[in-house]
């Protein structure tokens, strides 16, 4: 038969005989069929070598256009193509070519006979269709199998496979959906009229419930999904290959079909076993609740309803699964062949049930823990501690709960608060009782006579309002990438960044006519130097920081860098720390202020709030000191050949400091240090591979300078941790999270314990060093994700003897 894509109206015959071989670099790619259709066009004189001269050629005679009316000739060139290929004309290695079929289409171009690309190869005795009769009777421990093989594919798709290797190959799932149904009592596991005696029985019902419940599950999970910012070639795969997942269909059409169905089982004249009974009954009422909670019409305040009743029945399905049988025939990949697709049919993914189990019990945890988001007190520090610790869960949220946390956070309930969450952030940090902000400046009205200057006041509300409104979309972008998956997170914060640096110049203006308006008011003494871009710098810094600590923990950053990047840390947080500190300053200025004028309330809300300012300030202390520790023990480590370094003879030290200094060479101020003085911080006994003789003597004595300087920082680090710890979640602002918070400063405090640990162990091996002897001891790194770091983005060195 003819393929209709070969068809052309051109009508001009040529004889197949007149193909023209030479040799060139390509090879064969010509698959006899068992009937080769072609237009008198497709092959002829203009078939001819593939040489490079031939891809040169640039002015190729155009093709006559198709003279309408005429109707295409169509001429079988299958025994001339066959004796071309299989005779003494075509060696090994010429290629036959078409001048018009240019180097792009042979690569897109499908081979034939290929079962890896061909989707419509057939085995020999394989048939195109299934012969899988889905209106075949159930067994009740069949029915158990299939629904708890539909789950199992269901959670790979969660994880990121597409429907078309997992759900999509069910023959139940494509009977529904194939052809489309207009009405849910079309969707039957048939089309048409049936005799009695062929229709489905109760079994089969139930299953056509569970199925239908299903698939509108996947259409609130898309749904969903697609609502936020997602990536889909690295989270999710939301095509649905031209079958419409009843996206019309309301939720309570599925209900009842999954009550009936409860009732159809319970019925006693059904006569299966009564675990069996039971165990059916759990999955039905499973896809109940689980649908329910998938609901993304459910109102927000009884968003936490939801959840809790999914995980009983989980249970009771995974108790229960052994009773369950396969049938494999129920699946079959030749389905994908119907699917509007562009690549070639792909094996099923296989799951282990125990595993699609585990991976359902994560979402539905999740998804419980992103209900508690929208009981959070109104307070934007409280949602970033909530978004970047959700993000921080192990194992990481899948896709779907990352999408539930977001549609929650960008409700217009969150989002239309009666307070503007970007101002709120800036007065927690530089505007405690501050005239800036007081209520009455929003009171006043501008002159009717444009050439008067506005008053003062008025000025203050206005230039706050501007800025907070240009605030408003980098706010929110940081908000977005706080809920990616944590590689996207990373990279997403560089360009956040970006345009948080952007903001921190535009504040220096703003802050220019806020400090005039004060001096005009003679209120200087009460309005901060700089607030914001003081504000901005502070949070630009914070991010700064958990991307080069994100680089730690998804293990970036090889062995021998660890010093730089620990010491360009402890830069950063070097800095907040002292924007931190002028805040905290000016807050006690503010209190004995109020103190001196009598406001004895006013002085107390100041002392209070300052509380999360030195926790700021301190935890920023930590992560200096504790940074610039692990610094020194790594140069250490360096010097001593402890850390592999692996060989890199088409780079240099400075192109490989600037490539890893990339995101951040264009912030201003600017932060990366000069090469020179990075190196030097590195290298303070000269190259590694040569260093200075005063390196041993220093080592050796364990009161130097350079084991001073470590113990120095390792102390302060734990001192500031302690107080973090003492201030506790809530003056922090993760009142939402303190359990996970808790955990966190605990494990920093276990850090600098270890470290502590690595120090000594590593004073104890160079106690009695020499130039020309090494140590007997080697630096073990603890991998990512293995539990075995306290902090996954702290890196602390294991000193084991050899």
């Amino acid at each position: 038969m003819a393929d209709p894509s070969l068809l052309h109206n051109d009508a001009t015959a040529r004889d197949a005989d007149t193909l023209t071989a030479s040799n060139g670099t390509g090879s064969l790619h010509a698959h006899c069929c068992t009937s080769f259709l072609c237009i008198d066009e497709a092959l002829g004189p203009a078939f001819a070598s593939a040489d490079s001269s031939r891809f040169a050629q640039t002015s190729l005679p155009l093709r006559q256009a198709p003279r309408r009316g005429a109707p295409p000739q169509i001429h079988d060139v299958t025994e001339k193509f066959t004796r071309a290929c299989q005779g003494k004309s075509l060696d090994v290695g010429q290629l036959v070519k078409d001048e018009y079929f240019t180097l792009f289409e042979s690569i897109g171009a499908i081979e034939i006979m290929d079962p890896k690309m061909d989707s419509g190869f057939l085995q020999p005795g394989e048939t195109l269709e299934d012969d899988f009769d889905p209106l075949a009777p159930l067994l009740p421990q069949e029915l158990i199998g299939i629904m708890d093989q539909l789950l199992s594919y269901e959670m790979a798709w969660h994880t990121g496979y597409p429907l078309s290797q997992t759900l999509f190959t069910s023959v139940y799932i494509d009977r529904l959906l194939w052809p489309e149904p207009k009405t849910i009592p079309q969707a039957q596991f048939y089309r048409g009229d049936i005799s009695d005696d062929k229709r489905p029985g109760t079994l089969l019902d139930v299953l056509r419930a569970y199925c239908l419940a299903l698939i509108k599950g996947c259409d609130y999970v898309i749904a969903k999904i697609m609502a936020r910012d997602y990536f889909e070639e690295e989270d999710f795969a939301t095509h649905t290959y031209n079958r419409v997942l009843f996206v019309q269909v309301p939720i309570d059409v599925f209900l009842r079909e999954l009550d009936a169905s409860v009732e159809m089982v319970e019925d006693r004249d059904l006569e299966i076993d009564g675990g069996i009974r039971s165990a059916i009954i759990a999955r039905l009422q499973f896809r109940k609740s689980f649908l329910c909670a998938l609901d993304p019409e459910c109102p927000l305040e009884i968003l936490s309803n939801f959840w809790p009743p999914v995980l009983p029945y989980i249970d009771q399905v995974n108790d229960t699964h052994t009773l369950g049988k396969t049938v494999p025939g129920s699946f079959s990949t030749k389905i994908q062949r119907r699917l509007a697709s562009t690549v070639p049919p792909r094996p099923i993914v296989q799951v282990e049930f125990n595993d699609a189990l585990q991976t359902l019990k994560q979402l539905c945890a999740d998804c419980e823990e992103a209900t508690r988001f929208k009981d959070l007190p109104t307070d934007p520090l409280e949602y970033q501690s909530f978004l970047w610790t959700f993000a921080s869960r192990q194992p990481a949220p899948l896709t779907y709960s990352r999408s539930y946390l977001s549609n929650i956070l960008f409700d217009p309930y969150i989002l239309n608060a009666p307070v503007s969450l970007p101002l709120e952030d800036i007065k927690s940090f530089v505007f405690h009782e501050s005239p800036v902000l007081d209520p009455s400046n929003w009171a006043l009205s501008p002159p009717r006579n444009p050439l008067i200057p506005k008053p003062p006041r008025l000025q203050f509300a206005l230039l706050i309002d501007e800025y907070v409104e240009r605030v408003g979309q980098p706010y929110l972008d940081l908000w977005v990438a706080l809920g990616q998956n944590r590689c996207r997170l990373r990279r997403m914060l560089t360009h956040v960044i970006s345009a948080w640096d952007i903001l921190q110049q535009d504040a220096v203006f703003v802050d220019t006519d806020l400090i005039a308006c004060a001096f005009q008011l003679n209120i200087s003494e009460e309005v901060m130097d700089g607030p914001l871009q003081t504000w901005v710098y502070i949070k630009k810094l914070w991010m700064i920081e958990r991307v080069i600590i994100l680089g730690f923990e998804q293990d970036i950053y090889l062995p021998d860098e660890h010093s730089g990047m620990y010491y360009f840390l402890s830069l950063m947080a070097t800095k907040r720390k002292g924007a931190l500190q002028r805040c905290v300053e000016h807050n006690n200025d503010r209190t004995v202020q109020f103190l001196k004028g009598s406001r004895f309330e006013d002085a107390q809300n100041t002392s209070d709030k300052l509380s999360f300012i030195d926790s700021e300030l301190q935890q920023a202390t930590g992560i200096s000191a504790f940074a610039k520790a692990l610094y020194g023990i790594y140069t250490i480590a360096s010097y001593l050949r402890l850390l592999p370094s692996p060989n890199r003879p088409f780079s240099t030290e400075k192109l490989r400091y600037e490539l890893r200094m990339k995101s951040f060479l264009s912030l201003q101020p600017p932060e990366v240090p000069p090469f020179e003085e990075f190196q030097a911080a590195l290298q303070p006994y000269g190259t590694i591979s040569d260093p200075l003789p005063s390196l041993y003597d220093d080592l050796k004595q364990a009161d130097s300078k350079v084991w001073s300087e470590i113990d120095a920082s390792l102390k302060a680090a734990k001192d500031a941790f302690a107080k973090v710890k003492r201030y506790g979640a809530k003056e922090s602002k993760a009142g939402g999270v303190e359990q996970a918070w808790n955990k966190e400063t605990q494990g920093m405090l276990a850090s600098c314990i270890a470290l502590g640990v690595a120090i000594a162990g590593l004073k104890n091996a160079v106690k009695d060093i020499e130039p020309s002897s090494g140590v007997q001891v080697k630096v073990e790194i603890p991998p990512a994700g293995a539990d075995k770091r306290y902090v996954e983005g702290w890196i602390v060195p294991k000193i084991v003897k050899e």
